[in-house]
């Protein structure tokens, strides 16, 4: 049960994202929902569990792509290990926080997937993606980030209401 309420949410964004958010968007740049999802899940959740379900949604995003497989992988699963370390040493709430947090974390995915594409699989990329297409995807995962963390708090808020076991205490 405790597992359906869990991905239930990361089925539908991960449905949002890859059919609705490519037709409003521009040149194919859009927020990633599945890493402000990995972020949270790095903050909020034990350290092992938040590296782990970061890790494993972005396999199921490099599963479900149908791109390069391993590249979400591990740019979710640092993102998420990176997060678990960082949350006892600085507070990430409010909106500039999160913002600038989300903004870092999407460079850093974005330089994952620039690396991986040029020096593993020969690939070329574009001169510009690391200075136009990149920083406006980190500008759009700064600006929905803040949104989607209050769903996301005021989802746990209403699951330890509705479950006040000490089941959703060990996740």
């Amino acid at each position: 049960m405790i597992y359906l309420i869990f991905v239930t949410p990361l089925v539908l964004l991960l449905s949002i994202q890859t059919t609705f958010l490519r037709i409003f968007f521009p040149e194919n740049v859009a927020p990633d929902l599945i890493l402000i999802v990995a972020v949270y899940f790095g903050i909020h959740l034990k350290k092992n569990n938040g590296i782990l379900l970061a890790a494993l949604i972005g396999f199921f995003q490099d599963c479900l792509s149908g791109g390069v497989l391993g590249v979400n992988f591990l740019s979710k699963g640092l993102a998420g290990l990176f997060f678990c370390v960082i949350k006892d040493k600085i507070i990430v709430e409010g909106i500039m926080p999160i913002g600038l947090f989300m903004f870092a974390a999407s460079l850093v995915d974005g330089m994952i997937y620039f690396l991986s594409m040029t020096s593993l699989l020969k690939g070329s990329i574009e001169g510009d993606f690391i200075f136009s297409s990149l920083i406006i995807f980190g500008i759009f995962n700064a600006v929905v980030a803040p949104f989607l963390f209050y769903i996301f708090d005021k989802g746990m808020q209403w699951l330890h209401r509705k479950f006040p076991s000490q089941l959703l205490e060990s996740i």
